[in-house]
This record gives structure tokens, sequence and C-alpha cells, in this order.
């Protein structure tokens, strides 16, 4: 191949062209050119461990877009960045230490989190380097800087001033392992096994038992009501009336309430705070008081008397325990059950009623459905997963967490009167914990003002990443020109959280949404289609893989990963990445051969002339126009980001358009003509098709692009230069090229079927029905089938004949007996030959020992053929065209 050795060392290139384009800061975004931006809001990948096969693919798809964009003339803005806050890396901390975050000293606990988070941004710099990904480094950022903290707690100050942020007394969701609130998108569902415990109440007017059936009974402190459904036959007698609770002897209120669900337990339910959702919604229908069952630790409280200071698992096994001293428990049913679970450590969620920091939701339901409807979602339908989420909402969104490795609340609390001091906008970023107020007391009461301790959610910090990127807050000019942002590349799975919050952050504080469009991957499975997970032993390590196979046939895989799906990870599609590589390779060597030999200057004006002044033979209009349908096929597909259909369309064109079709009928004019038009035909397809495949597999495409084009080509990247346009599109000459490449193609389906060599010189081919070649066109099919000689005929001039006779000897043998030999003899030196008007009438006469012996054709089998002019030929259909093929 041109500039270096034919030798394929895939990793060997791979490092190469990593480190160069590091060096020379081929993917820096341009903040003074006037080019239009294309921004992408991209995630930033959590520091919490390594990289798995989903985050591969996931961030290999969003590359795929900036590559492609700035093909497409952007000045793209793609930022190297991590989340560096929050519960996953507060939760490694512990297992990696041994420690509990409460147990150690704020502080130092925060250090420990910054240093683990820093080793494994250092790690993963690395990772994604090793996978391609073209990430500016220029305008880096990460989610625990004081700059990003900054913008944090800017936007908070500025939406509590208006009113939009408030301290709430209210039920949340609570992890007990975690110790802190949690918001509904948080809380994730698993199947459980449990007890349906059957407990006996009493009916205070009548002393009767009422069965009540629970999978909460270490709640009975804080049962408060008791309900039946309307429909229940019961409901009549027991409506209005009192239960006595067991063990603590409560006298509680029977309500009727449609809720209930009359074919669950007994259908009748005990109303406790708060033992679910159900419970919740209850306790505000009716009023009920806010009793405080389980603690923040995940202890019973005083009010559960015999219960107190135990753990829920331990207080479910003690009550039930007394329940049966008593007699007081019926029976157990195992039942299987939903429950919730904190998304982090999966310990089962409980509902604490402790203060805690809101945003107001659920008033901009209406805003933020509209502001969907405003942007374009790839794929479409991801867009109704938003929609029934913003439509399912309850409460209002709990943005304070009771953790410490995040961005504090920037507020003082009068210890007196309660009053909350926020700080000025001028302060941040500040910690409360350290900083001193801006004034000395509280000023509603003079009393003592101290720091918050609480830090808010994550998804505070993350959903705001497209007003750091865009300079909110920071350089107007800036903001303006780039806000909104193009693209938010996202999972599926964190619709309800990063790409909500977002869009309502946006709407409160910009009154835009903040992107043009947005794009959801899917889950990368295990081979077997289940997810990867530590325990199974399934997970697979990315770089694992391309230490075997490289970096280019991992992003191959990544492409054929579709949009908004989930799919298992198939190692036949690495190695079909490969596979593709080399054939590209091993094209470029045969292309290279092309211009050997030929001045820079005289090539370069030759492949930039327009196609009608190149004298192109009729195949050479037929690759341009398949080509050029190609690269709109492409681009339509590139456009909707489908990355599967642009890479299955250039693979197809490359592997059976090219490689299998058109190279193999003109290498005679590569080898020994250096024809213009070939020369011309491969540089701009091959140089187009290398543009097609740049964004999925940079590596081997800048390699042949330095190898091949650069001495000619004025950009010093192939990820610098401008994504391909159509070249020609002629019917006419593309219909006249099928027809030739199928004549072609049936000439090499008979010659395997024949065990003839491809390369293997024919005498003839004659072509009779309705395709007319012109001498070129003649040509370059006698050059593609290896014959010696192609000429026209016509069909009248084809005659059927007898080619050869089987004898049945199964049939012969039992009937003629010792005249076998001499009818075998006879069929062997083709004297059948002379007897074509006995075989005509069904027979052949066999002299034996002096007489005749006929032979009916019911004991041979005629083999018919075809001649030509005389001449002994093999018929070969080839669409609607006759070949006629003389060995």
């Amino acid at each position: 191949m041109a500039n270096g050795s034919d030798n394929l060392d895939i990793h060997a290139i791979e490092k190469k062209w990593q480190d160069w384009w590091e060096r020379e800061e081929i993917y820096r975004f341009d903040p003074k050119s006037e080019r239009p931006v294309f921004s992408i809001d991209n995630p930033p990948r959590y520091a919490s461990g390594r990289l798995h096969a989903g985050h591969a693919v996931h961030y290999t798809h969003i590359d795929f877009v900036a590559r492609y964009k700035r093909m497409r003339g952007y000045n793209v803005f793609f930022p190297l960045c991590f989340d560096v806050n929050g519960m996953p890396i507060e939760v490694n901390v512990e297992k990696k230490y041994g420690i509990r975050m409460r147990e150690h000293d704020r502080h130092k606990f925060i250090k420990l989190c910054e240093d683990f988070a820093e080793e494994n941004i250092e790690e993963m710099k690395r990772q994604f380097k090793v996978l391609g990904e073209s990430m500016d480094p220029s305008i880096y950022y990460q989610t625990d800087s004081p700059d990003y903290r900054r913008l944090t707690q800017i936007s908070f100050i500025k939406l509590f001033k208006r009113g939009e942020i408030y301290k709430g007394d209210y039920p949340v969701n609570w992890c007990p392992r975690c110790g802190t609130a949690l918001y509904d998108a948080e809380v994730e569902y698993k199947k459980n096994l449990t007890n349906l415990n059957y407990i006996k109440f009493r009916v205070k007017e009548t002393g009767e038992p009422l069965i009540i059936a629970t999978t909460r009974p270490e709640l009975l402190a804080t049962c408060q009501l008791v309900a039946v459904n309307p429909s229940d036959e019961r409901a009549s007698t027991l409506v209005g009336k009192k239960a006595v609770t067991p063990i603590y002897g409560r006298e509680i209120p029977i309500v009727a309430d449609e809720k209930v669900d009359p074919d669950f337990g007994t259908g009748v339910v005990m109303i406790c705070t708060i033992g679910d959702k159900d419970d919740l919604q209850w306790v505000f229908k009716y009023g009920l008081k806010l009793e405080k069952g389980i603690n923040e630790e995940g202890r019973m409280t005083e009010i559960t008397g015999p219960l107190s200071g135990l753990t829920i698992k331990e207080a479910r096994e003690r009550i039930i325990q007394i329940l049966k001293e008593r007699d007081l428990l019926l029976k157990q049913e195992e039942i299987e059950q939903n429950i919730g679970v904190c998304w982090r450590c999966g310990t089962p969620i409980e509902f604490i009623h402790k203060k805690q920091w809101f945003l107001k939701t659920l008033e901009h339901r209406e805003a933020i459905l509209r502001m969907a409807d405003e942007i374009k979602w790839y794929p479409e339908f991801m867009k109704t997963r938003l929609v029934d989420w913003v439509n399912s909402l309850s409460w209002d969104w709990v943005i304070s967490r009771q953790r410490y490795f995040a961005t504090p609340i920037p507020v003082w609390e009068c210890e007196n009167c309660g009053y909350i001091l926020p700080a000025e906008e001028e302060q941040c970023y500040i910690d409360p914990t350290v900083t001193p107020p801006p004034v000395e007391k509280c000023p509603k009461c003079g009393g003592t003002l101290k720091g918050s301790e609480e830090v808010f959610d994550t998804w505070m910090d993350s959903s705001i990443t497209p007003l750091y990127n865009t300079f909110w807050g920071r350089d107007e000019g800036m903001h303006k020109r780039l806000f909104p942002m193009s693209l938010r590349p996202q999972s599926h799975d964190i619709i309800r959280t990063w790409a909500f919050y977002t869009m309502l952050r946006s709407y409160l504080l910009t009154g835009k949404k903040p992107w043009e469009e947005i794009m959801m991957g899917g889950f990368i499975l295990a081979p077997d289609g289940t997810p990867m997970h530590t325990s199974k032993g399934n997970v697979i390590d990315p770089l694992e893989i391309k230490e075997e196979y490289g970096t280019d046939p991992i992003r191959y895989f990544a492409a054929m990963c579709t949009l908004g799906k989930d799919s298992p990870f198939r190692l036949k599609d690495v190695k079909r990445g490969k596979q593709i590589i080399i054939k590209m390779w091993n094209i470029m060597r045969l292309v290279a051969r092309c211009y050997e030999g030929i001045a820079s200057r005289t090539l370069m004006e030759l492949v930039r002339k327009s196609p009608e002044d190149i004298p192109l033979h009729t195949i050479d209009k037929w690759l341009l126009t398949h080509y050029s349908r190609m690269v709109k096929t492409a681009t339509e597909s590139a456009d909707r980001y489908e990355f599967d259909k642009v890479v299955r369309a250039a693979s197809d064109f490359l592997w059976h358009t090219l490689a299998d079709n058109y190279l193999e009928a003109v290498k005679y004019r590569i080898y020994s003509e250096k024809d213009p038009a070939v020369i011309y035909t491969l540089y701009n397809v091959t140089f187009g098709l290398m543009k097609i495949f740049a964004p999925f597999m940079p590596h081997i495409t800048e390699e042949i692009y330095q190898r091949c084009f650069r001495s000619l080509e004025e950009v010093k990247s192939i990820h610098l230069t401008l994504w391909p346009t159509p070249i020609l599109e002629d019917p006419v000459a593309t219909d006249k090229g099928e027809k030739i490449f199928e004549m072609i193609s049936a000439v090499r389906r008979w010659k395997n079927t024949e065990r003839i060599p491809l390369g293997e010189e024919i005498t003839a081919v004659s072509i009779a029905g309705d395709i007319s070649l012109n001498a070129e066109e003649m040509r370059d099919f006698k050059e593609a089938v290896r014959a010696r000689q192609v000429r026209a005929a016509r069909i009248e001039d084809l005659k059927e004949t007898i080619l050869d006779i089987k004898l049945k000897f199964n049939l012969l043998g039992p009937v003629y007996k010792e005249k076998t030999s001499e009818i075998t003899r006879f069929v062997k030196e083709g004297r059948w030959r002379e007897q074509r008007e006995y075989l005509a009438k069904g027979f052949i006469k066999v002299p034996v020992k002096g007489e005749d012996v006929t032979v009916p054709e019911d004991y041979f089998e005629v083999v018919k053929g075809w001649t030509l002019e005389g001449r002994d030929v093999n018929k070969v259909k080839a669409g609607s065209t006759l070949l006629l093929i003389e060995k």
C-alpha cells in the first residue's frame, strides 16, 4: 500500500492514531469559529468504577454523532466530563475501607470520596482514549468542582427566592441503610417473598373478631383506621363501628373505601403510618396523624412498645411471636410482592415523616409536557416514557439528601425560630458547615444561625449540565450562542430522572427547552439476553475484548446496536467488524496499485474532474450510481442516528458491490492499463467510503487516509474532512450494469457448480436475449468471466441434443444378463450416437453375437444438452438473458 508496509497491525495502528489525535488536538471545540455549533450534552460518567460493555457502547454511540457532525461541517462541542457526587461513590468508599459514613468525620470521609473518584477518573480517561472516543479535554468538567457546584447553588438560590423551592414537613421515601431521603425516581422495585399474616382484631361494639391480613405486622402500633370496600356485604354492619387493635388495644374507626381490594387477604385492611404508598394516600385522604413507628436508622420507635429499638426485621419476628403467644395470629401465607428498594444499595425503603427540601414539580407538569413536544426524540416512541412519568407524579421533587459527598445546600437556619437565610450568589461556592453566614445573627429573632448539613440530590447537579456547558451565569454571550444545546444523549432508564429533571430546571431557570434533540440508548445485556451482574459472573469487560480484536471491531458491534433497544453482547459482530477491516485493508492495497507511477499533480487533476469529463464505462457508472445511492441512504440514516443502518449500507457496498462485483470486473484495467476511468472511480468511491466508515472505525480509516489520500488532500485528518456527497445518478447505465453483473454472477455460479476455478479461462460465452453490449461492455464482461471469446448469439440457433445416455444397471442386469457387458461397451464407445432416430422413438439397438438386441428407454436415462452452430454449450439463465458457455 502507498506510504508504508502492507502488513496490518490493528493494535499498533490504534495506539499510533490515539496519541496523534491527542497531540494534534484534532477534536477541539473552537469558540472563535464562525462555523455552526453542534453541542452535545455528554452524560458525565459516574466516577464510581471502570467502564463496562454498556458504557463502551453508549459512549461510542455518542462519539458516532460527534464525529459525524464534525464531518458535516459543525464546530462540535463534546466535553470530557465526570459525575463526582453522591451515594454510589459514598457506598463504594464504605465498602473499600470497611467503614460507615456516619461513624466517620464528615470532612475526612469527603476526602476519601474525592480520592476514590480521582483514581477512577484517571483510569476512565485512559479507557475512553483506547475506545477511540473523541471527547474534548479543553472543555473538561466534573460536577464536584467549585465552578460547577457554584452554579448548582446559584440555581437553588434563584429558585428559592422565587418560591419554587420550599422546606416542608412531609413523608418521604427513606433508605435506612444510606440514611437519606429518596425521590420516587430513585426507588426501584423487585419481587420479594414474604408472609401475609392473618391477625385477629376485635369489633368494639360487638366483641366479634375481625380478621385483617397484612405484610407489615410490626406497624400495628401506628394503625389508625380499618377499611372495607363498600361493595363488601360486611360493610353495612362494620362501617361506623370501631375496631380494637391487638396488643396495643387502640380503638380505631372502620370506614368504607373503594380503594380496598376485596379479593386480597380477608378484604379488610389496616391503615398505618406508613406501610406503603396506599397507606400514604389514605393518610392524606382521612387526615390521619403522621405517627412515626420507624426512625431514620430503620429501628422501631418508642410508640411501638415491646418492639422499640429493634430493626424492622427483628420487630417483625418479635410481633409475630407475641401474636402467636396470645393466640392472635390465625394463619400465615407466603406471597410474592413488589417492594420498593433503594436504587443504590437495594435496601427496602420506608416512608419517614421528616422535614426536607422540595422543588415544586406538580404545578409545572403541563409546561414540561409542552416542552417534550418541542424536542425531537430519537427514537420517537421514547417520548411516551417521559409523558407517562410526568402524568404519574404525585409529589414534588425532594431535593435534599442526608449524606456528605455532594453539593451542600447553601443556607443557614436559625436554631431558635427556624428562619432560613440563603447565601448570596456572590458567596458561592460555599459549604455552610464551614463558611460563616453573611450576617452574625438571625435577621428575624436575633438567634444563632447554623449552617445546613444537608446536601443536594445528585440530580440537582446533573440536571444543570446544559446550563453549565453553555456558560449560564458565567458568560451571557456564549450562553446565547450555545443554548439550547443541540443534543442530549442518554440511556432510556433515566428518562424519569436526568431527562425530566433537566427539562424542569431549564424551564424554571430559562423558560426554554434545554436541547433541540434527545437520543436514547438501550442496555447491553449478556450474550444470553439476561442483565449483566458481577454476582452472575457474566460481566463483559470491553478492554479485554479490545486486547484480542481491537477497538474498531468493538465499535462495529456498537454500531449494530439499534438505538433505544436493549441488545445482547454479540461477539460475532465484533468478529465481523474485524473481517470488515481486513477486507477494507485488502481492497485499499489493490486500489493503491492504480496510483503507482502516476505523478501527484496528474492524479489530483484527474480525480478532481467532473464525472461528465471522464470516459466512464457502463460498469463505472453503475458503481458510481450505487455509491451515490448508498451515500444518500447513509446520510439520511445518520441524520436520524440510525447507526446500524449506516454501517450495514456501507458494509454491504464495500463487500458485495465494490469487492465482489466491480473490482473483479476491472482488475485487468487496474493491472495492465492504468485506465483513467477506473482510477477516477476507485479514488472517489473508496475515499468517500472511508469517510462514511470514519465515525465508526476511526483508526483504520485514519491509517488508510494517511497512506492513500492525504498526499492529495489538504486536511490533516480524515475526521476533519467533509462528509461525502453523491457523485453520479445514471439510471440507464445502472440498469445495463445490473444486467452485466447478473450475467457475470451467473457464469461464476456455473463455474462453481462445474468445479472450475473462477480464475480459469473458458473457451467462449455467447449471449442471447434482450441485451446488446457495445465493445467496451463486451470486453469488461469477457475479462470478468475469464473467457477467451464473447459473442452475441440468436436463440433460434440453439439446438437441443442428446449428450449422453446412462444405463440403469439395477434394471438392465436381471433382464439382459450376459448381454449386459456388450450393451455397456456399446454405450461407453458412444456408438449410440449413430442411432438418434431410434432414440427419438425411445430405444437403442445393440449388436450382440450377430443379432440386434433392442433396449427400451426404461433401461437407460437420456442426458440432453445444447449445441450452438454445432458446438456443445451449457445453457445458463441470467434474468431474461441466456448465456451459452463453451468449456
